[in-house]
């Protein structure tokens, strides 16, 4: 689940600038948007009214003053939409479907299925720390290491009430010492002596 739940009614009340919720809310591409289009459609306005003078001041008005209404009524509608408790009750029970058949696809070895499952609850929550600690073991499973660490290092910053500390702590270390193992050579001296780092990393993190 999300690290912290964010709120609605501090959602709506960013609201009041277009897009500063959305952007709260986690979708900041789509508050980019709507914070830009609010400033052009600004932008115009003030234009029209005390610096441009020349032909064609009705239209620059007209089409500020359009869009800048149209960006504000969206922002309101998808908004209240987005944060409303049906859907996001809606979202939740989809969530948890998904991060329940990605632990099935993964307990039974399919791992693609298993890293679509989770991608599903990323994007869906991108605060999601599970999911996200879940694709990183899925992806370091598949030899993915890169990503894996991306993964793992994006949930142990997500995840302020550090509880899935040991288990980030195992999986790191893990990945640890593979990038050794993988750098030094797994069947010479190097590789046992990685094995032998990864054995201890995960000793330190059980005791």
């Amino acid at each position: 689940m999300s690290a912290r739940a964010p709120s609605r009614a501090i959602a709506l009340a960013l609201s009041a600038v277009p897009g500063w919720g959305h952007i709260y809310w986690g979708r900041e591409f789509q508050g980019l948007g709507l914070f830009t289009a609010a400033a052009v459609g600004c932008f115009a306005i003030f234009n029209g009214f005390f610096l441009y003078l020349g032909a064609g001041r009705e239209a620059l008005l007209l089409c500020g003053t359009i869009l800048l209404a149209g960006t504000v009524v969206w922002t309101w509608w998808d908004i209240l939409g987005t944060t409303s408790p049906r859907r996001l009750k809606a979202e939740e029970e989809r969530r948890l479907e998904s991060l329940r058949a990605g632990t099935m696809a993964y307990l039974r070895g399919d791992l693609p299925a298993a890293e679509a499952a989770f991608l599903k609850c990323v994007h869906s929550d991108p605060a999601d720390v599970e999911a996200t600690f879940r694709l990183g073991v899925v992806c370091s499973r598949t030899g993915e290491l890169r990503k894996a660490r991306g993964w793992l290092r994006r949930a142990r910053r997500m995840d302020v009430e550090e509880k899935w500390k040991w288990e980030l702590g195992r999986e790191i270390g893990r990945l640890k010492g593979a990038h050794v193992a993988a750098s030094t050579g797994a069947d010479g001296d190097g590789g046992r002596a990685a094995r032998k780092t990864e054995a201890m990393v995960e000793e330190k993190s059980s005791s």
